[in-house]
């Protein structure tokens, strides 16, 4: 079996919510070396596969991969110890199924020209955190079909709860084409999305998917709750987070990350600071709301009036 790319693996695993450039302030140990990492809401880390005490003494590469790998604190881990596994750094760590990875704020690291994210946002969410198999970390009672965007400094996140999620519902949502669309209003943004399947190749992947939807957004709501702002600077990406959530249980069953072109991220950051700068108005937005809704029932009518639209294709580009 080929020894994995630590570069590679970093890439997919956690895309754009990693610093270039950055290096630890010492020599590490060469077995963790190439798995260095710098995140900004972490600081200097090591991406592991974090053994919770299933992982056994041999696990397969899926195992190490699929949910497992997390970005844990370089101090963390050298205290921990570590194992190397077909060529991953295995290491175990406290977790809890609320909180994710558990380990002191004083082994957080950050170069002195990062802002260090408060210790105390447990309202912000840290979408590398999440696991597949595992609770989310909010308490989320949503009806089927229910979803959320959240817009925040560390990246922007899209929650999607169906109950008993299928298998082909799984598969389109995180490998399928995922196609997303914006509408923005004065007082709120409509945010529409589908993942569809292919209709040809493996029978076990094909379905209809999750068709054409859309949800509502409002600058105010979310600042009432938790900070606002579309991370980057403008022309440049950000990190879409998308989890899928059964909404039976609260248990994520579905992760993926996508990077939206930078016209779509300008279009986001542009709805954004216009709603930003509108004095808050429930009224109104409801007004809005309810107005496109009469106009436009369905989501496929919607679609025609949306200036920014963008699909993240399974092979991992987007257009």
């Amino acid at each position: 079996m080929s020894t994995p790319d630590p570069r590679e693996v970093i890439a997919r695993s956690l895309g754009s919510m990693t610093v270039p450039g950055r290096t630890y302030p010492r020599p590490l140990p060469p077995e963790i070396a190439p798995w260095h990492c710098y995140i900004p809401d972490g600081g200097h880390s090591i991406l592991v596969a974090l053994d919770t005490g299933d992982l056994g003494e041999a696990p397969s590469t899926n195992a190490l991969e699929e949910g497992s790998l997390v970005p844990a604190p370089v101090k963390s881990v050298e205290r921990a110890g570590w194992r190397m596994v077909e060529g991953y750094v295995v290491c175990k760590l406290p977790y809890d199924p609320e909180l994710g990875l558990v380990t002191p704020p004083e082994d957080d690291e950050y170069d002195d020209d990062t802002e260090q994210a408060p210790a105390d946002d447990a309202a912000t969410p840290k979408p590398t955190m999440l696991a597949v198999g595992q609770p989310y970390p909010s308490k989320i009672k949503w009806p089927d079909g229910a979803s959320e965007l959240r817009i925040t400094p560390q990246g922007v996140e899209f929650l999607l709860a169906v109950s008993t999620p299928e298998k082909h519902e799984v598969n389109a949502f995180q490998k399928g084409n995922a196609e997303f669309a914006l509408i923005p209003g004065r007082h709120h943004l409509m945010w529409a999305y589908r993942f569809a399947n292919p209709k040809t190749g493996n029978p076990q992947a094909q379905g209809p998917g999750i068709p054409w939807t859309d949800s509502p957004w409002e600058y105010h709501r979310q600042a009432a709750a938790m900070p606002v702002a579309v991370p980057g600077e403008r022309g440049s990406t950000f990190p879409l987070h998308l989890v899928l959530i059964d909404s039976s249980t609260g248990i994520i069953k579905g992760l993926r990350m996508v990077g939206p072109p930078v016209e779509f991220a300008d279009a986001l950051r542009d709805a954004v600071e216009a709603q930003a700068s509108t004095p808050a108005n429930d009224a109104a937005a409801g007004q809005e709301i309810n107005a496109l809704y009469a106009r436009y029932p369905a989501t496929t009518d919607l679609l025609l009036t949306a200036p920014a639209r963008f699909e993240a294709l399974r092979d991992g580009t987007t257009r």
